[in-house]
């Protein structure tokens, strides 16, 4: 389920490299969770993939704020 609100103005002075090592920890982390998700009951599971979709939703509103760096 994606948030489709526009990411407000973040009030932390990051520059690019720093928001792109945020939004590469989150896609870190939600790919982490997925692999998590295989030695756990279901209903475990399906807590830590909604944790997994909001890490990556977020990674996707970080990238979409943020202009496009050539690095």
């Amino acid at each position: 389920m994606a948030d489709d609100r526009p990411m407000a103005t973040p009030s932390l002075d990051l520059d690019p490299a720093d928001w792109r090592r945020v939004r590469d920890a989150l896609r870190y982390l939600g790919r982490d969770l997925h692999h998590r998700s295989y030695g756990v009951e279901a209903s475990r599971r399906e807590l830590l993939w909604a944790e997994m979709d909001a890490c990556l939703a977020l990674a996707e509103r970080i990238e979409a704020a943020q202009p496009q760096d050539p690095g």
